[in-house]
Order: C-alpha cells, then structure tokens, then sequence
C-alpha cells in the first residue's frame, strides 16, 4: 500500500501536536512565560492531533473500502495501525482534561502533565512507526526514520510556541526565554539533520532502498529534498537562530517558526514518497 498527501498531512500534524503539548507541559513547570507557553501547547497539541487522526481515519476506510475491514484493523492488537489508535485517543483524552483544568482552574497537576508528556512522545514516535509497520517498503525498516519524526516533532512544537509568543503584548518581557527557546531549538535541528544524514546513508547501501534513496538525492523527489527539507526545514532556520538580533528578534523567529513547520511537513511527503521507489513497487527494478 502506497499512502499519499493526506497521510503525509496526518504525520505532520500528529508530530507538531505532539511537540506543542510536550514542550507546553514542560515549560508549566518552570517561571514566566510558562502560562503563555503553555496554553499555546495545549491548545495546538489536542486540536492538531485530532485533525490529523481524522485524516488517518478518512484515508485508511478509503484505502480499505469496508467499514468493517477497518473495524477489524483497529480493534486487532497485532496491528500497529490498532495500538496507534489507541496510543492517539489516550493522549486526546489526557490532553483535553489537561486544557479543561487549565482553562477552569489555571493549572493543572504535574502528574496529569507527565502523562501527557509520556503518550506525546509515543504519539511523535509512533508517525515514524506506522510507516515502519509497512514491511514490503525497505526504506522504512530502521529505527532511525521513528528517530527523525521525533526530533522533527519536537521543533515544530517549538516552532508553534515561537509563532504565538511574537504576538504577545509583552513580548519584550520574553526575550531572554526566546533566546533560550532558539538555542534549544538549534540543537534539536542540528540532531534532526544528523540522524536524517544518517538515516539517508542507511537507504543508499540497504538492499532494495538504493532506488528511494536516488530519488530523493537526485531524483524526481530532490527538489522537495534540498528545497524544501534541508535548506528552508534545516538550514535556514539554523542561520535565523545563530544570529537573533535583539531589535529584529520577533521577525526573525516568526521566519524561522515558517521555515521549521515548511520542513516538518516537507519531511513527511518526502517519507511518504519513498515507498513509490521501493523495489516491491517497481518489480521492473529487480531485474
């Protein structure tokens, strides 16, 4: 089965989610502008995860035809399909107590929190699974594709707390948090492009990949690769971020905020589009 943009729009949305409601939860534990920060995330993190849920409820009963396939599919514990769901709709309900607390109440326990934390990194991690669930795509089989989502996952989050701090008010009271934020998010960018470097690497010696990886090197999936992916989701950020001007800090951030949610989803047509060149697609390949 070969999944296309909706899919694609799925990971992306599940990922950013995921990072926003993480980073959130982590940020209500520390000082000013922990309140901001953390209504941003837990908004973003619910609302984006179940937009792109349903995404991935919409494609797989078209993919299948059958309601009751489908119903099959996720009630069926050896299906990964079926732990996902079931990861996706706990971390839903978390989140959404979670937000309801904060709203009512303007906090929410630590423990709720950590929770929430915990099943957004497997709602991260598990974008880059389901892909690996697919056994006849080669380039998917490799712990490192669940490794890049997650980081990625992670600066988009970071990315939808830079969009939403540049419009507050009292933003200039932020400037040193916005410096640390960008510094976080210069390291994660930097492990992100390493493990893709890697993960690359991988796919042009594996058997079976080699196809995948010309594509996206050289191929008809390059400029989506270098254009979008690595140098406006990787390097440009990286360039914004090295040289933040006090002044012009609030443009800049909201550039790099654009570029890392540009490469985020960049990255997800890219992974969606590999399995087009596996050799289990193209048989004319294995002669």
């Amino acid at each position: 089965m070969i999944w296309d943009a909706l899919i694609a729009c799925y990971l992306f949305l599940a990922g950013m989610g995921a990072g926003a409601f993480a980073l959130g939860a982590i940020a209500g534990w520390g000082k000013d502008p922990a309140p901001t920060m953390k209504k941003v995330g837990f908004i973003v993190g619910p609302v984006a995860v179940a937009v792109g849920t349903l995404l991935l409820v919409v494609d797989a009963h078209a993919g299948l035809q059958n309601p009751l396939r489908f119903f099959y599919l996720i009630t069926n514990l050896n299906s990964v399909m079926a732990w996902g769901v079931i990861i996706l709709s706990v971390f839903l309900v978390v989140a959404v107590i979670d937000l309801t607390l904060l709203l009512v109440k303007k906090e929410t326990p630590k423990w709720l929190d950590g929770i929430g934390v915990a099943l957004a990194l497997c709602v991260a991690a598990y974008t880059g699974v389901l892909l690996s669930s697919l056994a006849s795509v080669t380039a998917y089989q490799t712990p490192l594709l669940p490794a890049v989502f997650t980081l990625s996952s992670a600066s988009c989050g970071l990315a939808c707390v830079f969009a939403a701090l540049v419009f507050v008010e009292s933003r200039h009271a932020y400037v040193r948090t916005l410096g640390a934020l960008s510094g976080a998010d210069t390291v994660v960018v930097a492990a992100e492009a390493a493990a893709l470097a890697a993960y690359v690497a991988w796919m042009a010696q594996a058997p079976g990949a080699r196809a995948a990886a010309d594509a996206l090197l050289a191929g008809e999936m390059a400029p989506l690769f270098w254009g979008g992916l690595v140098a406006v989701g990787l390097a440009a950020p990286l360039v914004l971020e090295r040289f933040l001007t006090h002044g012009n800090a609030r443009t800049q951030l909201l550039w790099a905020s654009g570029c890392l949610l540009a490469g985020g989803l960049a990255l997800r047509l890219c992974a969606v589009g590999l399995a087009a060149y596996d050799v289990t697609q193209m048989p004319e390949l294995a002669f």
